[in-house]
């Protein structure tokens, strides 16, 4: 009998493979605890179309994650803001700061999960910024700070 596995099973193969099992196994161990359903037409069919999606959507991000690379890597955001005597900024410039400059100033969406080592910058001068992507790439550019 033909199953399409639902979820990683050890001794037998990953999610989404399709396995030739015997009748007993399939009927009494995999259908009947929900790990696997029967392999018809439709049931592959639908099976292929999420496939297809999923390998789409992963090219998607790769191009997205290429764009960002290509337009921020070496880049420089500025912020202005009002200083004391002793030329710390009243407000730090945070992670939230910076993304929302990003998405003003190049149009792209980056997360604050992808920062390294994220701090809340304090003084004025040029601060490089590291960025490590979900693909594992990594990128910086420049935040620069100066007195309004």
């Amino acid at each position: 009998m033909k199953v399409i596995l639902l979820e990683d099973i050890k001794s037998l193969g990953a999610r989404g493979d399709i396995k030739d099992v015997s009748d007993g196994y399939a009927t009494n161990f995999l259908l009947s605890q929900g790990k696997a359903i029967l392999a018809t037409g439709s049931s592959v069919a639908q099976l292929k179309a999420q496939q297809n999606r999923v390998v789409a959507k992963k090219e998607a991000q790769v191009g997205q994650y290429e764009k960002i690379v290509k337009t921020l890597n070496k880049q420089s955001v500025l912020f202005v803001s009002k200083v004391s005597e002793k030329n710390t900024l009243f407000k730090g410039v945070s992670t939230d700061d910076i993304i929302v400059a990003v998405k003003d100033k190049f149009n792209l969406d980056i997360s604050a999960n992808w920062f390294v080592k994220p701090s809340l910058l304090k003084n004025l001068g040029k601060h490089n910024v590291f960025l490590r992507l979900p693909n594992n790439q990594l990128i910086s550019f420049f935040v620069n700070i100066k007195a309004e």
